[in-house]
């Protein structure tokens, strides 16, 4: 495989609980007292650029900036142990680690998660560069924007002058890493609305003298947008047109999750026995249709089974416990409780998936991890916890396609 380069935004952290930059922004203008008023503070924000908005911030902290944005930025964490990488931190990561001599990481971050996956997964250290560097090896993440952890707070770009400056130098080490990027091979970007002045600029140049075979991707997810599916569909046309525009091929999603599920394709989408993620969670669907009355029966035993166990462990007596299948179109259908047997297809309920799915259920498979939510007693409603746990299928060639199934349990009681 090619040298690839992956480039990481905001999006990847946001999803593990960090703040967007708006919020990042509104809490440095509060905590550094430079504006006090909550809705000034938004009214700035929207009215002028962000950028020369923080500046105010920067100047109200003085001594106090690196604090101010070590408490912006971590703001209502105990630790760092209390955030987990994100399933795009982890699939990046994954890459990485099975091609280490053709893949290079980048991001746009402060943030080190990219570094703490790394470890966890590699079991040895990794290296945050904030600058030009020669004699770097071993798993290394570059961060063209600084870093801002707990401990430290090195080489930040945030303000309007911070940018003003980097870009006004034309031989800054992150042009020449970019430029050199695209010459090794495939830049892949994801998680970024490409706001920032000095990548725009950056990757202009670098991409002007790219090979002609040498191509960047952007993923471009719908959940980034915080727009509707029909929403998202009258505007894909417009949003492939602007990235082609500015020589970069863009792949539309839904879900941040569907960006970390390409990262993980990656490596084999070459080979002959390849076939996408949506072509396997069909092919699954289509064997449970053919096979619909001996699967039902199958399944409705054994989660009747797990159900009684459950029961134990949770100490209660009604519970609900189904399992829901993906069937490649963006639907996700209960294909079976612990205490039904459906005898026709039609009887089946047909959801939609994604983060902004109205079930549960939908959700997890959207965002790719465990959910679980206590409802409000109202209404006449029956459950009042509600967990969903995305499955992964085997295979023996490719990699697991996280969310091709999904466990849902639901208990009368705020069990969690």
């Amino acid at each position: 495989m090619k040298h690839s380069t992956i480039l990481l935004g905001a999006g990847a952290s946001v999803t593990s609980g960090l703040p967007d930059w708006d919020t990042f922004a509104s809490r440095l203008l509060s905590t550094s007292k430079a504006v006090s008023d909550g809705d000034m503070v938004k009214m700035l924000l929207a009215r002028q650029d962000p950028l020369i908005v923080v500046e105010a911030a920067k100047v109200a902290a003085g001594k106090s900036w690196d604090y101010q944005l070590q408490m912006a930025l971590y703001q209502g964490l105990d630790s760092l142990d209390s955030l987990s990488p994100s399933p795009l931190h982890l699939a990046v990561v994954a890459h990485f680690l099975e091609n280490e001599q053709s893949t290079s990481l980048v991001t746009l971050n402060f943030d080190n998660l990219l570094e703490i996956a790394l470890e966890r997964e590699a079991h040895e250290k990794a290296t945050s560069v904030t600058r030009a560097s020669a004699d770097v090896s071993g798993n290394v993440v570059h961060h063209l924007h600084g870093v801002i952890t707990p401990q430290d707070v090195d080489s930040v770009v945030l303000t309007l002058t911070d940018f003003a400056n980097l870009i006004e130098c034309t031989n800054s080490w992150q042009i020449d890493y970019l430029t050199a990027a695209v010459a090794k091979g495939a830049l892949i970007i994801a998680g970024t609305s490409y706001r920032d002045p000095d990548l725009r600029q950056w990757l202009h140049r670098a991409l002007r003298e790219k090979p002609d075979h040498h191509s960047a991707f952007v993923l471009l997810a719908r959940e980034a947008f915080g727009v509707s599916k029909s929403g998202f569909e009258l505007i894909q046309d417009a949003l492939s047109s602007q990235w082609k525009a500015i020589g970069l091929e863009p792949i539309l999603l839904q879900d941040h999750a569907d960006a970390a599920q390409i990262i993980r394709e990656l490596v084999h989408v070459e080979e002959e026995y390849y076939h996408s993620p949506q072509n396997r969670c069909r092919a699954i669907w289509e064997v449970h249709e053919r096979d619909f009355h001996e699967r039902q029966r199958e399944y409705v035993k054994n989660l009747s089974r797990d159900a009684q166990r459950l029961k134990t462990v949770f100490q209660t007596d009604k519970i609900d416990l189904s399992l829901w299948i993906s069937d490649g179109e963006k639907h996700l259908i209960r294909w079976a409780s612990q205490d039904r047997t459906y005898h026709d297809q039609s009887a089946l309920r047909m959801v939609e998936t994604g983060h902004d799915s109205e079930w549960i259920a939908g959700q997890a498979l959207g965002v790719d991890a465990l959910l679980f939510k206590n409802l409000e007693a109202r209404g006449g409603r029956r459950w009042l916890s509600v967990l969903a746990v995305p499955l992964s299928v085997t295979h023996p060639f490719l990699p697991a396609k996280w969310g091709e199934m999904v466990l849902q349990f639901r208990s009368t009681g705020t069990a969690f």
